[in-house]
């Protein structure tokens, strides 16, 4: 069987770095599976693709079309009616760019693994091979995705949801369309506690080198504009114990416009609350396992739900203290006083009581990551994500009986003779 993978950039963000993990359990767990990459950009995505064994293509979206999105704040569409009628201009000589590259690959499966490439690959998909959509993202959030996605769902033959949250949400605008919860995992043993040395975060940032004894207080992730940046710094403004020194590690990711905060706005946040010396901006790390090894607790501060959390399995996987907001996938990765804690999300006060409880007790730090690792190792884990997928594709894929045919065929007549009761 051969799946080909639809990403629509070639960085790696939280989906990109999950879609990696999908490809070396495959190679893992699946041999008979051979898998190649198309990306819509290129980048190290591609490269680290390539590494684990995947065939790798490149087709570019035109500039236009790449800026556009609804990554702003609450998913609202990005780009006024002049950009979106020139990206559609560019579209119709792209679309049968796109097209050719598809059948070119000769897949079985095509597995789309974001927004862009869920509506681009509906349009131009091969005949009679399956559509798979990977739903990283509560749809109903997004302006454009909400109301374009229900237009093409037939053309899919199956949504897999990195959470239950994600089903919920996914199901609800997406009836037509069946509905697999998958739960991410990640290549726990990258994490491993011993496993990467502890990058010299100070040095990074640009700080002088912290005091013997200072727990070191991370952010990590992109530079996303719901990531919850504000919120961290004024949590940490609150934090009354000396004895903490606080970092935002990661950058920004994404082409779409209006999508992120920039480092000079957050140099300006850390100015205007008097936390220069105590708050320090790491670069994107191409190895944030080191970063989490550097780090005694790391925060997840998102302003909207998160689909699944990745920094969360990470920093567990990693035996660290986790802080998270009480919504979306984290509730299905961490327990509340057990694996970590969880906050009201969008409340700097009650981050900041919850960091100065783990700064306070060395005693209950240890204990929170002890299960945090035990858990991560558990129910996180990669492993499970091939043998999971390969029966569905295995599905997806074989033909229908006749029975099955005519099985399907009565339950549409019944459907459709319904609709007035």
């Amino acid at each position: 069987m051969r799946v080909l993978f639809l990403n629509p950039i070639g960085t790696l963000g939280g989906a990109e770095q999950s879609l990696l993990d999908l490809i070396a359990s495959l190679r893992q767990t699946a041999s008979e599976v051979q898998v190649g990459v198309l990306a819509l950009e290129d980048g190290p995505l591609m490269v680290e693709a390539a590494a684990l064994g995947a065939s790798t293509a490149v087709l570019p979206l035109p500039g236009d079309l790449a800026k556009l999105g609804e990554s702003r704040n609450e998913g609202e569409a990005v780009g006024g009616w002049m950009e979106w009628l020139g990206a559609t201009r560019s579209l119709a000589w792209w679309l049968p760019r796109f097209s050719a590259q598809l059948r070119a690959q000769r897949p079985q499966i095509v597995h789309s693994n974001g927004l862009k490439t869920h509506l681009l690959s509906a349009l131009v998909r091969p005949t009679r091979v399956p559509l798979v959509w990977h739903v990283h993202d509560f749809l109903t959030a997004r302006a454009v995705t909400r109301k374009l996605l229900p237009l093409v769902q037939r053309r899919a033959g199956l949504g897999v949801a990195v959470s239950e949250a994600v089903a919920s949400d996914t199901r609800g605008l997406l009836p037509r369309l069946r509905i697999e919860t998958v739960l991410n995992g990640i290549r726990t043993a990258l994490f491993a506690p011993g496993t990467a040395a502890p990058l010299d975060l100070d040095a990074l940032a640009g700080l002088p080198p912290a005091a013997p004894g200072t727990l070191k207080v991370g952010l990590v992730g992109t530079y996303a504009s719901w990531k919850g940046h504000a919120v961290f710094l004024e949590a940490a403004r609150r934090v009354a114990s000396k004895a903490a020194r606080f970092y935002i590690v990661g950058g920004p990711v994404y082409s779409t416009l209006g999508s992120q905060v920039s480092e000079a706005e957050l140099r300006t946040s850390i100015q205007t609350l008097n936390l220069e010396g105590r708050c320090g901006l790491v670069p994107f790390q191409s190895s944030v396992a080191g970063v989490y090894s550097a780090l005694d607790i790391v925060v997840q501060a998102s302003t909207r739900p998160e689909p699944f959390g990745r920094t969360i399995a990470e920093a567990m996987a990693s035996r660290r203290v986790v802080v998270a907001t009480a919504w979306g996938g984290a509730l299905e990765q961490l327990e509340d006083g057990k694996s970590g804690l969880l906050v009201p999300p969008n409340d700097a006060e009650a981050l900041a009581r919850a960091l100065q409880t783990a700064i306070d007790s060395p005693d209950l730090r240890m204990r929170l990551a002890g299960e945090a690792l035990a858990r991560a190792r558990r129910d996180l884990d990669h492993g499970r994500l091939g043998p999971r997928l390969v029966p569905l594709y295995d599905e997806l894929t074989r033909p229908l009986s006749r029975r099955e045919m005519r099985s399907g065929e009565r339950r549409a007549s019944t459907r459709e003779h319904g609709r007035g009761d």
